[in-house]
């Protein structure tokens, strides 16, 4: 690891890193959500037994999006896109300003894959909480139909405290620290291996310039399968709240106490499969998410690198 890469440097990489990512997945992010806050429960049958719960709205990634472009046109796929470009600008800063400084701190102190899960678990945290009110703000402003209960970031950020207060912001905050520590613990462990790995293959049919790309990818699709339950979970709470019949699925639940009382009553009510909703889409979003964020930022750290070395040999 180049340790002339200064700490703003990092940041301005996993800010760079979030814009880019975001903008690319930002559809798939739309899909997953609604996939995931739609209802499943059990059908209600009539006196004559007929099921009189109508079925799901969306069934599946293509199905979604060409629903969603018909009913809301093709900016119904960016849905909390501003939101959300502030919420990855930051959470990338964060992320990668805490990680790479951990990094620095802890060289030799630990056996490379524990200090990186560690790292990642921590930097994930940390971006987590500064980061959770745009969060929010992004899967509500994803949950919006053609009427909308927010029209800009400042009506919704009034609103939300005028009506719920500044817990508002924080609702289902630590289903997602509990998600967060393990997902970024082991995406940045299983990246820094297979990264190693792939640098020493010495083959005229692989390109290196990938290295980054490729382990980005396929660590995120193990860490997203690894947690997807606590992503569900989290959809879920954060969409409660006195708005919560006016969304574009007007017939979410309505869950009392916190994280496990809310999958407890996912898992009976809807199977333990519910737990894994929106898992398709969240694979298809995670993979080029993740392998264009690490990417970035390696080559971000690349060009901070070579221009710190042409600093110092002017000196």
């Amino acid at each position: 690891m180049d340790k002339s890469i200064t700490a703003s440097q990092n940041a301005v990489a996993g800010a760079t890193a979030g814009v880019i990512s975001r903008l690319v997945i930002a559809p798939l992010d739309v899909v997953k959500i609604r996939l995931q806050i739609q209802s499943s429960a059990k059908p209600i049958l009539s006196a004559s037994f007929r099921n009189t719960r109508p079925p799901p709205k969306y069934t599946g990634i293509i199905q979604s999006m060409a629903l969603i472009v018909r009913e809301e046109g093709v900016k119904g796929l960016w849905k909390g896109n501003w939101p959300a470009e502030y919420l990855y600008l930051t959470y990338g800063a964060v992320q990668f300003l805490v990680y790479h400084e951990w990094q620095k701190s802890t060289t030799g102190l630990l056996p490379e894959t524990p200090r990186s899960f560690i790292g990642g678990a921590i930097s994930g945290c940390v971006a987590t909480f500064a980061t959770y009110p745009l969060d929010l703000l992004r899967t509500r402003f994803a949950m919006q139909g053609a009427s909308r209960i927010y029209t800009s970031l400042y009506g919704a950020c009034r609103e939300i405290h005028q009506t719920e207060g500044i817990p508002g912001f924080y609702r289902g905050v630590w289903p997602s620290i509990l998600q967060i520590a393990p997902y970024m613990g082991i995406m940045f462990a299983v990246q820094g291996k297979l990264s190693e790995t792939f640098e020493r293959i010495e083959s005229p049919y692989w390109n290196h310039a990938w290295d980054q790309f490729t382990s980005g990818g396929v660590a995120g699709m193990l860490s997203k399968t690894a947690v997807m339950p606590f992503d569900v979970v989290r959809k879920r709470l954060q969409v409660q709240g006195p708005s919560r019949k006016s969304y574009i699925l007007s017939d979410i639940p309505r869950y009392n106490g916190g994280f496990f009382a809310c999958a407890r009553q996912i898992a009976v009510h809807e199977g333990l499969g519910a737990l894994y909703k929106g898992l398709w889409p969240g694979l298809v979003k995670t993979a080029p998410s993740s392998a264009i964020t690490f990417w970035v930022v390696g080559e971000c750290r690349r060009m901070f690198g070579a221009y710190n070395d042409r600093t110092r040999s002017r000196q």
